[in-house]
């Protein structure tokens, strides 16, 4: 009985789990992204060419990565005040450097960040009681076999 019951809640939990940690889904964001437009001296786009956004939080390792659109675009959407850095390169050396002052930031940035963690820590928590079920069923079973 009891290993029923523990196998059918380890059903629903790595049921649950593994269709959380696989889902997908999209939203149209209402945060305000700061949008750059990189180009030559010449007034050519920088198309395509990889871009760094640095944070005034730490300026060592980037905030984002990627890469500017055929029309030299490039957008990120900051989460702290300050001075933030966006680096643009390509390949033959030629670089821009754009620093913006940040003023206003979204209270929605930090509680989106909140709610991700939040989620993780859900999704931690469901696979630990269901990694904690599992094991008791094969104790249960192994002592089952040897009686």
């Amino acid at each position: 009985m009891i290993t029923r019951i523990i196998l059918g809640l380890a059903m629903i939990v790595s049921l649950y789990s593994t269709s959380y940690a696989h889902g997908t889904g999209y939203r149209q964001s209402s945060l305000n992204a700061v949008a750059l437009e990189f180009t030559y001296s010449t007034g050519e786009a920088m198309s395509y060419r990889e871009a760094k956004v640095f944070s005034p939080l730490d300026d060592k390792f980037a905030y984002q990565t990627g890469r500017t659109d055929e029309e030299g675009r490039f957008s990120f959407v900051p989460d702290a005040k300050g001075e933030w850095r966006v680096i643009v390169r390509d390949e033959e050396g030629h670089q821009c450097e754009a620093k913006i002052n940040v003023n206003n930031v979204d209270d929605d940035v930090h509680a989106a960040s909140e709610n991700l963690q939040g989620m993780e820590l859900t999704v931690r928590a469901v696979l630990g009681v269901s990694l904690m079920f599992n094991i008791a069923l094969l104790i249960r079973r192994r002592q089952n076999a040897h009686q």
